[in-house]
């Protein structure tokens, strides 16, 4: 619109100048003198009309191509009504009448710190920033009933009515130990909030959290108490794990030794019992062999026995000699020599 404004201002401007200077020349063409003059006056006025006439259709025929940038839409207004429907990214043609107003769609980055309140009324501190875009199709919609500072006047209040009632439900100590749900909570209801406005939410990033001075010694000294009982529960269980170690390792050395003994027993019982049974089996086969040894001897047999004896020995069998109805004597015959028979 004014682009449109400023060519025809210029129009006007051209056309009266024109008239004006086309004046001055007929009054000049009378008087011979100013014949010169005249000439100079007769180009500005028609220099006057052309411009008057040339440059505001080239203002409006230039008005009419419009390119949209990338990452944006155009809303197009006319005489201030919004049009419903945005312009996309590259050229376009629109009445010279028409206003385009960019709009950015792009990835947009937003942080800020809130002060908010925990479940026992602990105050709670935290910087949070977003990821978001704005819509193509609602650009129009936003530009009509917010305009251009939609961040501010959207988003910042739903960050912080958000924050406040999910803080509101934990416990202050929870809030750090529970940040990660805390997180995926408040991006869930954020993102709900925003796409009523066409707004699309990507990602919610708590980048600190904090508390006030007093409490956050609290915090630390409590910290320090459960690091320092986790140590002694740590330290008892490795006590615990060492003497289960200890006793497992002297069981199995007791379990080896028990083994060992009974291996060595059953050892000296198979010993004794092998050399029990070799004897039983010696003495039963000397038994079975005197049996028949005793069996098979004869009078006659034991003579030639006693015989064979004496003749492997190199000597004769003795002879047993008695007097007649007297004391008798044993002697060897033959005698040896040198030796007279005992009288017996």
């Amino acid at each position: 619109m004014g682009k449109l404004i400023f060519a025809t201002l210029l129009l006007v401007i051209g056309m009266i100048g024109w008239r004006v200077l086309a004046k001055m020349v007929l009054g000049m063409a009378t008087n011979p003198r100013d014949a010169v003059n005249a000439k100079w006056l007769r180009y500005a006025s028609n220099g006057a009309l052309a411009v008057g006439l040339i440059m505001p259709v080239l203002i409006i025929g230039f008005s009419t191509f419009v390119i949209i940038s990338t990452g944006h839409v155009g809303v197009v207004t006319e005489f201030s009504k919004v049009e419903p429907e945005p312009l996309y990214e590259g050229f376009n043609l629109v009445a010279p009448w028409k206003v385009v107003n960019q709009m950015s769609i792009q990835m947009q980055k937003k942080q800020g710190k809130f002060d908010a309140g925990s479940k026992d009324l602990q105050a709670v501190h935290v910087v949070m920033g977003i990821n978001y875009r704005l819509q193509a199709k609602t650009a129009p919609e936003i530009f009509r009933t917010v305009g251009y500072d939609f961040e501010s006047v959207i988003i910042s209040l739903a960050e912080l009515e958000v924050l406040k009632a999910h803080t509101a439900t934990y416990q202050a100590s929870d809030i750090l130990h529970q940040r990660a749900k805390l997180k995926n909570e408040v991006q869930t209801d954020l993102a709900t909030w925003l796409a009523k406005y066409g707004i699309e939410l990507r990602e919610v990033s708590l980048a600190d959290v904090s508390f006030d001075p007093g409490y956050m010694k609290a915090i630390e000294a409590k910290q320090v108490e459960e690091q320092n009982a986790q140590k002694k529960v740590y330290e008892v269980q490795q006590a615990q794990r060492e003497a289960e170690k200890n006793a497992a390792i002297a069981l199995g050395q007791a379990n080896a030794a028990r083994e060992a003994a009974k291996g060595a027993a059953d050892a000296v019982r198979a010993e004794a019992q092998a050399a029990a049974d070799a004897l039983r089996l010696k003495g039963q086969a000397q038994a079975e062999y005197n049996a028949r040894v005793a069996a098979s001897l004869t009078p006659a047999l034991i003579e030639q026995q006693r015989i064979a004896a004496w003749q492997a020995g190199g000597s004769q069998v003795p002879q047993l000699v008695t007097g007649s109805g007297g004391p008798g004597f044993l002697m060897q015959i033959p005698a040896p020599s040198g030796k007279q028979p005992a009288e017996k």
